[in-house]
């Protein structure tokens, strides 16, 4: 579904998306002080009600359909339909009833058009709902894309796939047979050793996201990369520094460590031009936070990245005391953090040289990032944000005023900001385990995180199982935490389904979670605690012996 991927971006270990499936009781629209104030049992029955009174009342409303959407849809297609809900609704996100409505008729309203309708128009529909609206209702993508398939096998061309498959990957929509399509018509028309360098790029761009968020499409991105290789050290020289730098970006997000393309178009398009001083801000700190990613050090570049951050900031600081004109900043706080974290991972944080003294240029990194971050607050991305937060909390930086604005900056891109062009919740894992770091006390009881919790519960589907499980640790860890909110997620985490993806790390951080919340059996709603805290036990045994017995055929039981 649109709202459940199923892995992450490591090439070697996939992580698993959270999987759809029954909804447990707590995912309600009600609020969840009303919720906390209530015993677990009144708790969990109250928000079964309300859930329940809601779809029954979303049901009453989508036979009626609406009006307006009706009209259009008969007089000009569903896509036209689908631009006057948007103009008339806004965001999914922020008229949800509606869009359920609008999509319905849609689905039901407009199978005939949907029927007639050929890849431009269906490019253009979906570029409504995933571009604009933003609709991430993962059932109306399954079913809009059973209804067209046949038609975009038979009609649509290789360019037309790659701008809908492009548009389903903004909104996470990983809809298998859409990536099919794509994955087949590249092989058939061996697109990849004839395609131009910006188109490919592109495409490769698409799957990295496809590969990284579904465990099912990774073979097809691992097949693509594959083939990229022959082309890079074929034809190398088509490729401009705006290729390369998507392409360094594509594969660091699926993980692909590919040292022979790493070393070509480091060595003969990316590097002369960060060593020149030709590449700044936010593409040099791209290329840094690429290389922390895929655990590939290169020196001369980081040295000079960091001498260039440094060397404006003097400048800067100079400036402001002689009272003389201000200079343009090239490298925001953003890119600031991302090249601190990249430098974190690849340990280039210590020791001191004669060619660089490596820990002192950090340190004075972070001071100036320390000095950047609140000034800059309102305009950091995701990104950046977890960035700074992660690299000031490893340093054991960080006021309570500090980590208390960050924290809310960070609360207003998950509401849905319109400068947020990420999606807010791939950073939130590392934004809390770097906020849980900083200052003088792990503990950040002050921290309100009331609103979060209760938008997790409504955004469960976007996540990353693991990183939704780290999320919880970390809020534990902070004691920000409600205790009943962690008991209503018992029966989301006992589905069968959902426990069997649970790795050996998931099942650790999740009882760590359970047992630092002081949560019992006892107080698991539904008498589920015992089952809860076995199947986990169980879980791990598993594991172990897996991991004990691996080259040997399993065993089974006879007798």
């Amino acid at each position: 579904r649109a709202e459940a991927p199923s892995a992450a971006a490591s090439a070697g270990s996939r992580r698993c998306w959270v999987e759809p499936g029954p909804r447990p009781a707590a995912f309600c629209r009600r609020p969840f002080a009303d919720l906390a104030a209530a015993s677990a049992g009144d708790a969990l029955a109250a928000a079964a009600h309300a859930a329940a009174d809601s779809m029954q009342a979303g049901r009453r409303a989508a036979a009626g359909g609406d009006p307006g959407v009706r009209a259009t849809l008969n007089e000009a297609g569903c896509d036209a339909a689908a631009k006057h809900a948007f103009e008339r609704f806004g965001r999914y996100h922020a008229n949800e009833k509606a869009w359920i409505i609008v999509t319905n008729q849609l689905l039901e309203e407009g199978a005939q058009d949907l029927a007639r309708m050929d890849p431009v128009r269906f490019a253009s529909l979906v570029r409504v709902l995933a571009e604009d609206a933003r609709v991430t209702r993962g059932s109306f993508w399954e079913d809009l894309t059973e209804k067209v398939e046949a038609m975009l096998q038979e009609q649509a061309t290789l360019q037309e796939l790659m701008v809908i498959a492009d548009l389903y990957a903004k909104i996470s929509a990983w809809n298998r047979p859409i990536f099919r399509l794509l994955q087949t018509k590249v092989r058939q028309e061996q697109a990849v050793h004839w395609m131009a360098p910006s188109d490919l790029v592109a495409l490769l761009d698409t799957f990295s996201r496809a590969g990284s968020g579904s465990a099912d499409l990774s073979p097809y991105a691992t097949q693509l990369f594959n083939e990229l290789e022959d082309r890079i050290l074929e034809d190398f020289e088509d490729f401009d520094v705006e290729d390369c730098l998507l392409l360094l970006a594509s594969m660091a997000r699926f993980g692909a460590v590919k040292v022979n393309v790493l070393h070509r178009i480091g060595r003969e398009c990316l590097h002369p031009v960060v060593s020149e001083g030709q590449l700044h801000g936010p593409r040099a700190a791209g290329i840094c936070s690429a290389y922390g990613q895929l655990g590939y050090r290169h020196d001369t570049v980081f040295k000079a990245v960091v001498e260039e951050v440094l060397s404006e900031n003097n400048a800067w600081q100079a400036a402001r005391v002689l009272g003389d004109k201000l200079p343009t900043l090239r490298y925001s706080a953003s890119d600031i953090g991302r090249i601190a974290l990249a430098m974190l991972r690849n340990k280039m944080y210590r020791g001191n040289t004669t060619w660089f003294a490596w820990t002192n240029k950090y340190k004075e990194m972070l001071n100036v990032l320390n000095r950047r971050v609140e000034a800059e607050m309102s305009s950091m991305d995701a990104e950046g944000l977890a960035a700074t937060s992660f690299a000031l909390g490893r340093a054991r930086r960080g006021s309570n005023e500090l980590y208390k604005a960050m924290f809310a900056r960070m609360v207003h891109l998950l509401d849905g900001s319109p400068e947020a062009a990420q999606q807010p919740q791939e950073f939130l894992e590392r934004f809390l385990h770097g906020l849980a770091m900083m200052g003088p006390d792990r503990q950040k009881k002050d921290i309100d995180a009331e609103w979060l919790m209760q938008w997790l519960c409504n955004n469960v589907y976007t996540f990353v199982l693991s990183d939704f499980i780290l999320v919880n640790r970390h809020l534990v860890m902070m004691r920000c935490h409600d205790k009943e909110y962690l008991q209503m997620l018992v029966p989301f985490f006992c589905d069968p389904e959902r426990m069997k993806q649970l790795t050996k790390t998931d099942v650790q951080e999740l009882t760590h979670a359970y047992n630092g919340a002081r949560i019992r059996e006892d107080d698991c709603p539904d008498g589920l605690g015992r089952h809860f805290f076995w199947a986990l036990g169980r879980q791990y045994q598993r594991h172990q012996i897996e991991g004990k017995a691996s080259g040997r055929p399993a065993m089974r039981r006879i007798g």
